[in-house]
């Protein structure tokens, strides 16, 4: 495998733009990727878009098994070609197949997943905040390519910009961070934008509690619908009153003015406890 080989697969391959068909073609960020899984032999591993197999070669060379999920009939035929050792192909569309079939033990998941699909993709790996995914206790960790701009939302702090609902998920979940950078150039066809290898670790358990998980996934989406908005003002739409809220932040300490941003996962707890009782 070379970074030339790789260049003509991709460059002879039609990429259909509405699969989010990027092919990675630098070996060394391929080889990067397949660190970050930590492989050892007999390792069960889910690919999630395998497209041409780049990836999937540095995989399987490692010994472990991989199950690949690949929705394009010629990306599923390119597959078959290869005849790789420990390599079994699921034709489907991720978001459509039962992950309780696929994620039967230990796994790893990784991926170079589509732009326009990655937070759906991360809810259904993931599940909605207290109500995990029924396979999640299987996954030992995830390590996707994903927009270098969604990137910096999965792993961002409080008070930045980036930080949104799919921040305060994956804070539940587990620890998320940006491993390394891909600019555009090291793809087939070049796409728009940058990309980052994000690697996520879950806890076995959440570090996070809350009494109520429905009036908590709901302010959080009250919250984050108009960023730009003091929290006090969008939780009206809860109808809630004026001077209900105004009780509440005074109790837990919180400033008036405060925006959805600048809460952390475990003061959005404390406030749907709160507005609970």
């Amino acid at each position: 495998m070379t970074e030339s080989s790789l260049k003509l697969r991709a460059d002879s391959f039609s990429a259909r733009k509405h699969l989010g068909q990027n092919f990675l073609i630098n070996k060394d960020g391929l080889l990067k990727i397949v660190d970050q899984l930590s492989l050892v032999k007999r390792d069960n591993v889910l690919e999630i878009g395998p497209g041409l197999g780049f990836l999937t070669e540095v995989i399987v060379a490692s010994g472990a098994q991989l199950q690949a999920i690949e929705l394009d009939q010629n990306c599923v035929d390119a597959l078959q070609k290869l005849s790789l050792p420990g390599l079994t192909i699921i034709q489907n569309d991720f978001l459509q197949v039962d992950l309780e079939k696929v994620i039967t033990r230990q796994t790893k998941i990784v991926g170079n997943i589509p732009y326009n699909i990655t937070t759906p993709i991360i809810s259904k790996l993931l599940g909605e905040i207290g109500q995990p995914a029924p396979w999640l206790s299987k996954i030992q960790l995830i390590v996707l390519t994903v927009q270098q701009e969604l990137a910096q939302r999965l792993v961002a702090s409080p008070g930045k910009k980036d930080y949104s609902q799919i921040t305060l998920l994956m804070n539940y979940f587990g620890t998320a961070e940006i491993v390394f950078k891909l600019p555009a150039k090291d793809f087939s066809p070049v796409p728009k934008v940058d990309s980052a290898v994000i690697k996520f670790i879950p806890y076995r358990q959440p570090k996070i509690s809350c009494q109520n998980y429905a009036m908590l996934r709901q302010i959080i989406q009250t919250a984050f619908a108009r960023r730009r908005k003091m929290l006090k003002n969008n939780l009206l739409a809860l109808h809630l009153s004026q001077t209900c809220l105004d009780e509440v932040f005074a109790q837990l300490n919180f400033d008036p003015q405060v925006r959805a941003e600048n809460l952390s996962l475990a003061q959005y707890a404390r406030l749907a406890d709160v507005l609970d009782k």
